[in-house]
């Protein structure tokens, strides 16, 4: 029987290396000491550079976390050796090597824990086709699924026990950014009819370092956004640290963003709040 409620606690961007802030990151770790989350979602940039001793030190990381609750993560753009395939030309088995080797040898994992189901997808495509558009300021930055991706996540959350909570993971920002302006995949809009077509709740997200609470309605459906500003120093306009916490009821879903103030994370103003379907596919 699923619970009553469930709590999930979201971060992203965590970017050992130059960016890294061991600050931020032990008190996300207190968050999750603090409260019983039923999973921690952790979408993607582990590492700045793809770098060996960065992944190390991520991985110490995600044991810590492991340690308060099951966790599911995706890999980022910054976590994908692009230079192994650029445009696709090389060896495209390389490109994520290094994060399956230190982080997790799934790309994309299912993880299923008493009342949520969550699923990750890997936007990470680094230069590949379903990533690169004609400009060079997206490349190796922009993000990318592919249609096998979305049938794929399509059957699994369909899958999910009837009442649970489903979450979709993915690194790049869906919606696009209120700061940056600028969308975190290929083919946005597809992408987001893609997903509101799901048996979705929730889509969580980074990438865009600037939190994110939102509806999005489309004509094939709606879902929450949750988008986790970044752990490291390179949040937009050097805006605090900030994660969020994403509660369930049997009747609605609220997700909340929690900025880093004075040495902690606190519940902030941020907050939306969707009514859950009383029926599912």
């Amino acid at each position: 029987m699923a619970p009553a409620s469930v709590r999930v606690l979201h971060v992203s961007d965590i970017h050992c290396g130059h960016p890294f802030v061991e600050a931020h990151v032990n008190a996300a770790l207190e968050v999750a000491a603090a409260s019983s989350f039923a999973a921690i979602v952790i979408s993607g940039d582990f590492s700045q550079r793809a770098r060996v001793p960065e992944f190390a030190r991520a991985r110490e990381i995600l044991a810590r976390f492991r340690a308060y609750a099951p966790t599911i993560e995706v890999p980022g753009n910054h976590d994908t050796a692009w230079w192994n395939a650029p445009f696709g030309l090389g060896n495209t088995t390389r490109l994520h090597e290094r994060y399956q080797q230190y982080i997790n040898p799934q790309l994309e994992p299912v993880l299923r824990v008493p009342g949520v189901s969550l699923v990750g997808l890997n936007s990470a495509a680094g230069m590949l086709s379903q990533a690169v558009t004609w400009y060079p300021r997206d490349w190796r930055v922009k993000g990318g699924l592919t249609a096998a991706q979305f049938a794929w996540a399509t059957r699994v959350l369909a899958e999910s026990p009837v009442d649970d909570l489903r979450l979709l993971v993915v690194h790049h920002n869906v919606v696009r950014g209120r700061l940056s302006r600028r969308w975190g995949l290929k083919r946005p809009t597809a992408a987001l009819d893609r997903i509101a077509a799901m048996a979705v709740d929730v889509v969580c997200t980074g990438h865009d370092h600037e939190e994110r609470t939102d509806v999005v309605e489309r004509p094939t459906g709606r879902f929450l956004v949750s988008g986790a500003n970044t752990l490291s120093n390179r949040s937009r306009r050097k805006r605090p640290s900030a994660l969020n916490v994403i509660e369930a009821t049997p009747t609605q879903i609220t997700v909340r963003a929690w900025g880093y103030h004075d040495g902690a994370f606190v519940p902030g103003a941020m907050m939306t709040t969707l009514e859950r379907r009383q029926t599912r596919s």
